[in-house]
């Protein structure tokens, strides 16, 4: 049921997107989003190919269907979608709000990730200003309220607002979250997990802990380590850490490092108030490289 409601809405945004423009072109309040960047995606197809995964980027639409199928039904399948789905954000564009009189070519008006040509916010106006400024207008298209007054200079100063407003909001409902994290990893850590690595850096990777779904990086300089070395295989990065011994019996240990590589972790509450890091667990002899 949620899905139909879901679909009805989508339609109306589209429809009073189409009946806004034609009334006021170079006035109407509507949302765009710019398609991927195209070298990133580009390295991201050439990667994907190099890992035998076969990931469709002709749109959006055949984008998500791709990451649905690829993975089937195994023990980490949500774990590997969620660490593509991540790498797949980073070419992405944000949606933003803007006047079409401030853009001369409509191919510049489409929606990358609804896939269609127009579209605005008309369904919530009791939560987004936008929605007021869109009702307006549709109000005036069908001879129901004034003529706006705003000309597009004026609609798109809004516009930009709200596009302002849309990113502050955005990154304050991330900050909160972590920052209620880190209260309940203080008060319940240490807190043990597996986690799947879904970056890696020269110096560092980026691990999405299963068991509570947060991010994390670690840094290769924060582990007891004899040494580590980095190296790219076509656009396949990956970590070669060394791990010192643990007695002078024994020899040090070697971690191969990569996407989708599964590790254990340790979440700890920092020094620093409502802080918390995650710590690499040494690997077992079974685990590393070594023979």
């Amino acid at each position: 049921m949620s899905r139909l409601v879901e679909e009805f809405m989508l339609l109306a945004n589209m429809a009073v997107a189409h009946q806004i423009y034609r009334s006021f072109p170079g006035r109407a309040l509507l949302r765009r989003h710019p398609p991927p960047l195209t070298k990133i995606m580009n390295d991201l197809s050439e990667f994907c190919s190099q890992m035998g995964l076969e990931i469709d980027f002709s749109s959006a639409g055949a984008l998500h269907k791709s990451l649905s199928e690829t993975f089937g039904t195994g023990k980490y399948t949500e774990a590997k979608k969620s660490v593509l789905t991540n790498m797949f954000s980073r070419p992405m564009q944000m949606a933003v709000y803007f006047c079409t009189g401030v853009l001369e070519d409509e191919a510049l008006f489409r929606h990358y990730a609804l896939n269609v040509p127009l579209y605005t916010h008309f369904t919530s106006p009791i939560r987004r200003f936008p929605d007021i400024l869109v009702h307006r207008l549709l109000s005036a298209s069908l001879g129901a309220g004034p003529a706006p007054r705003m000309d597009c200079e004026e609609i798109q100063k809004q516009a930009d607002h709200c596009n302002d407003r849309k990113m502050a909001s955005k990154r304050v409902q991330e900050l909160s979250a972590d920052l209620f994290f880190a209260v309940f990893v203080k008060e319940r850590g240490p807190l043990e997990s597996e986690a799947m690595v879904m970056g890696v850096l020269s110096e560092a990777f980026d691990v999405l802990v299963l068991k509570y779904g947060v991010q994390k990086r670690i840094y290769c300089n924060a582990l007891p380590l004899v040494g580590f070395r980095f190296e790219k295989v076509g656009k396949k990065p990956q970590l070669s850490l060394v791990w010192e011994p643990e007695s002078p019996e024994e020899a040090a240990l070697e971690q191969d490092i990569a996407i989708f590589t599964l590790v254990e972790v340790v979440l700890k509450s920092d020094g620093a108030p409502l802080k918390y890091s995650a710590v690499l667990k040494r690997p077992s002899k079974a685990e590393s490289g070594t023979s």
